[in-house]
């Protein structure tokens, strides 16, 4: 199982037609996430993209993420899955 992750997208560049975004490591501090996603944001090839959903995410197991779903939901599930495991039983 890989660690969880969640691939997030900058939206003005998804409306624009472009796909840009990044992999993010989800067990880590919300505030470093928060980071890693405005660092996407401000590489993004649209000018002032402000807006960001999650497209992707990988390692949460049968667990399903929204695109709204929050940081703190994210990373409290992942640090979750990095100590227990993701089998449900």
């Amino acid at each position: 199982m890989s660690t969880p992750r969640i691939y997030v997208a900058c939206l003005a560049a998804y409306n624009a037609g472009h796909l840009h975004g990044t992999w993010i490591q989800a067990n880590q501090a919300v505030e470093d996430i928060r980071s890693e996603v405005s660092a996407m944001l401000t590489a993004s090839p649209e000018p002032n993209a402000e807006e960001w959903a999650i497209h992707d995410y990988e390692g949460f197991g049968e667990i399903r993420l929204r695109a709204w779903e929050t940081l703190e939901r994210v990373t409290t599930i992942a640090a979750g899955i990095t100590k227990h495991g993701v089998s449900i039983r």
